[in-house]
């Protein structure tokens, strides 16, 4: 017979895991009263007894998890810098200090109507070639379901460079990826680079 403490244990290793689907299925559903219900369901069924007493999960399993139910999180709370900072973590993002100045410059500082509106806080047009998480498009640029997936969306521009044979080099050389962004060009704006390096300037003042 199950111990209480197998039984909580087992219920917050499987209540986890089942809010990841929940979030999964949340981008799918519309209606509160539905999402609520599919919620409370999987929470049920996660709490049932399993061989042991105790829920197991892989490595990569509770990884995806805690990945799925952070941004599960992230998508009931108001957007702050901190989220920000710590979805890139998520992400596994290169380059998090230059990442995070071309979100400030690219939304005004988080006040433009591509964010606010569109949820983009990169200035991402829709892609054609690459895989993207993107729903559509608003006033020529990507639109996102949240702006969390446009920090998804993110690390998918960077893992399809990476995939063509581009090499990033050394996190701590930060002038390498400046020279990175300024070659493909991530940007029309023929001044784009200076901006940011202007705009960092600022930040540590």
């Amino acid at each position: 017979m199950k111990t209480l403490k197998y039984f909580s244990s087992g219920f917050r290793v499987a209540s986890r895991y089942f809010a990841a689907g929940a979030l999964r299925l949340e981008r799918a559903t519309t209606g509160f009263a539905t999402r609520v219900l599919i919620l409370g369901v999987m929470l049920l069924l996660g709490s049932a007894e399993v061989p042991g007493g105790r829920a197991m999960m892989t490595e990569a399993m509770r990884s995806e998890s805690d990945r799925s139910y952070f941004y599960y999180q992230v998508r009931h709370m108001p957007f702050s810098e901190d989220l920000l900072k710590a979805c890139l973590d998520y992400e596994g993002i290169k380059y998090r200090d230059v990442v995070l100045l071309q979100s400030k410059l690219e939304t005004g500082n988080y006040a433009s109507d591509i964010f606010r509106n569109g949820n983009n806080l990169f200035g991402m047009k829709y892609p054609v070639q690459r895989p993207t998480v993107a729903t559509g498009v608003y006033k020529e640029h990507a639109q996102y379901a949240h702006w969390s997936d446009s920090v998804v969306d993110y690390a998918l521009w960077q893992k399809y460079y990476l995939s063509r044979g581009y090499r990033l080099g050394s996190e701590i050389d930060s002038d390498f990826y400046l020279v990175f962004l300024n070659c493909i060009p991530y940007a029309e704006d023929p001044r784009y680079v200076p901006k940011l390096l202007a705009l960092s300037q600022r930040d540590l003042t």
